[in-house]
């Protein structure tokens, strides 16, 4: 217990404060007495949410959910005023360490943890609750035995997920695959999280611990738990608790009969008819709304960031939370603007989506702006549809079928004209000038020659020749313009301002020891001008600056490289700081910002001015696959690699 602090109450409600216990993203909690000598544990809402209803209602749902659970092994109630001026909730004060400070213990003592914790989790769900927050931090360890504290995000067996308010809260090591991705989350979702706290018991760090957030998520969704030092019954009991699909985790009885009688309970067994609905693996989350004829899944948790946040810095409410301990992520949709973190400015915060557009199908690969930012088009190789959202809206305006797979995309600089590239070398033109009013309508398809999938294209400056990976069309007639001399190994294109050249981000030659390069070209005669080494194994992406000047490149390396772009060579490198490769490269119509995202399952957003990091944008669904910048720079785009969705992630700017 630490010292109450200049500014802290000294009293809140009959109960006066003694020290300082804790504190979370949402309340500050005390040591309090009561007139007769009793200690109660007193939680305060923070001064800064007070001016927020829904952190009232938030407060208020915790109330009545800790107040509903019985059973040994949570801290009961005793008193609250959730419409007090300061919000406040006094619980039994229970003494002793948190499992985070008492860790790493014997593993018989881990087993004994295993089944309080199980007991407690029972009589939560038999409240018709589920906790939504089990970690070490939230486990007490009385001498008389373990506690589960800390019902801010409990929510009712059934209820929608809480990124359907808005919200998305939880700590990403513990939280189970389902409630990482923001679906729907029950009880299997605590029997997760169960699995995670016995791991750190016996170990004192997560199955799936980390250096980054989006290194964590990947773990959790796509690795197996590390579980070095479990042995004996706990090891399979664990790793039944972490089974990837929820329908496959044990339920909290069958958990205590098998530290009972390991011998004769099996832990990986279908769990009792009733106990609670197993919803199949990869279903789709939250809601399907019908809007028209177009039934679409919204996964909402967006963010607005603090007023006077300058417009290239993100709102990064993980950084904070995890430099107080407290849960990841307190990030609402309507109402006030939560506070950004010292470190958002920095680099250092790793913010989630603001929004999850979703629909059942083939994960994105490839996404692009319209050119006013009104329409957001998706597509993969994978599928055979291009869905065009409003990104504001969160629906889909229109599909269009793409046979094969897309491969790439891009729109005509006046918004007129959608190209799409698809695998079985076709391009296909599109009229979406009115796409908000009527369904696009196809042109014509375009040949792409010999060279195989068209996963590169760019319109000229003035929208009549489209670029792809070895050739040039003239967009008026579809008719070839002429093939790109030594154009192999083609990952990106893009026209300079001028129009009169083309420039192409290569692979290394096949079967050599070659470098990746940077290539180009005469449009007018596509003749070879420049083609310079790079360091990296391939150019996968380049992107060039609004004035022309710069062109960005990435691929092979955490390198980002920065070129003249009329003289054709470099003139600077940015050096990620990142554990695996840069993919892709995006810079704002203004040229301030610079998107790119890795294999590490995040998008860094750069000022290109100072060369500085301003802020890391964590990805959720797997491998980050297509990036776009909104032309108004205030919205990011990627694909998001969801199992049997068509997904894209959006994060909002200031």
């Amino acid at each position: 217990m630490d010292a109450l602090r200049d500014g802290d109450p000294r009293q809140v409600g009959p109960y006066r404060l003694e020290g300082r216990l804790g504190a979370g993203g949402m309340g500050e909690v005390f040591l309090g007495v009561s007139a007769g000598g009793r200690r109660v544990a007193v939680k305060v809402v923070r001064g800064e949410h007070l001016s927020r209803p829904e952190f009232r209602v938030r407060f208020a749902r915790e109330v009545a959910a800790a107040r509903r659970v019985g059973g040994f092994y949570t801290a009961q109630v005793v008193d609250a005023d959730p419409e007090a001026d300061v919000p406040w909730m006094a619980t039994a004060y229970v003494a002793g360490p948190s499992l985070r400070e008492a860790a790493p213990l014997p593993l018989a003592e881990v087993g004994r943890l295993g089944a309080a914790l199980a007991e407690g989790l029972a009589a939560i769900h038999a409240s018709g609750l589920v906790h939504r927050d089990l970690k070490p931090g939230n486990v007490i360890m009385s001498p008389d035995g373990p506690r589960i504290i800390d019902f801010g995000i409990a929510r009712a067996v059934g209820a929608g997920s809480l990124t359907a308010d808005g919200a998305v809260l939880g700590t990403y090591a513990y939280m189970a695959p389902e409630q990482v991705l923001g679906e729907p989350s029950g009880p299997p979702a605590d029997v997760f999280a169960l699995g995670c706290v016995l791991v750190f018991a016996a170990r004192g760090r997560s199955p799936f611990d980390a250096a980054t957030i989006p290194a964590i998520v990947h773990r959790v969704l796509n690795e197996p738990p590390g579980l070095d030092g479990l042995a004996g019954p706990l090891r399979p009991l664990v790793t039944a608790c972490l089974a990837k699909d929820p329908a496959a985790r044990p339920g909290t009885n069958q958990i205590l009969a098998h530290l009972a009688d390991p011998g004769s309970a099996p832990v990986a067994a279908a769990r009792p008819a009733g106990e609670y609905a197993a919803r199949p693996a990869g279903e789709a989350a939250d809601r399907t709304v019908e809007r028209g004829t177009t039934p679409f899944t919204r996964v909402v948790g967006a963010v607005r960031p603090a007023a006077g946040t300058p417009r290239r810095t993100v709102l990064a409410g993980a950084a904070a939370a995890a430099a107080l301990g407290v849960p990841a992520f307190l990030l609402t949709r309507t109402g006030g603007s939560p506070r950004a973190a010292p470190s958002a400015t920095s680099g250092d915060a790793m913010l989630p989506p603001a929004m999850t557009l979703a629909k059942d199908g083939q994960p994105v690969g490839k996404v692009a702006f319209s050119p006013d930012g009104r329409i957001l088009v998706c597509g993969g190789m994978r599928g055979e549809t291009v869905y065009l959202w409003d990104p504001a809206a969160g629906h889909v305006i229109h599909e269009l079928r793409a046979p094969a797979g897309v491969a790439a995309m891009a729109f005509s600089p006046d918004g007129k004209l959608l190209a799409t590239g698809h695998a079985n070398a076709t391009v296909r033109l599109w009229d979406v000038e009115s796409a908000d009013t009527r369904p696009p309508r196809r042109l014509r398809t375009l040949s792409g020659g010999e060279g195989g999938a068209v996963d590169a294209l760019a319109f000229s400056p003035d929208g009549r020749i489209l670029a792809g990976p070895n050739r040039l069309w003239d967009t008026a007639t579809g008719g070839v313009l002429g093939d790109l001399s030594g154009a192999e190994g083609v990952n990106s294109v893009v026209f300079s301002r001028d129009g009169r050249r083309v420039m192409a981000g290569i692979d290394g030659f096949q079967g050599r020891a070659e470098p990746g390069s940077v290539r180009v070209w005469d449009a007018r005669t596509r003749n070879p001008i420049a083609h310079v080494a790079d360091q990296g194994k391939k150019t996968s992406s380049l992107a060039l600056t609004p004035d022309g000047r710069t062109l960005v490149t990435a691929g092979g390396g955490a390198a980002i490289r920065l070129w003249d772009a009329s003289r054709v060579r470099i003139t600077g490198v940015l050096d990620s700081g990142r554990t695996g490769d840069v993919t892709e490269v995006a810079v704002s119509a203004d040229g301030a910002v610079l998107a790119a995202a890795g294999t590490d399952l995040t998008v860094r957003l750069w000022d290109l001015a100072t060369r500085r990091v301003t802020a890391t944008l964590a990805g959720t669904g797997g491998p980050i696959r297509g990036l776009a910048l909104a032309p108004d720079g205030r919205t990011v785009a990627s694909g998001s690699q969801r199992r049997g969705q068509a997904a894209a992630n959006l994060w909002r700017l200031r």
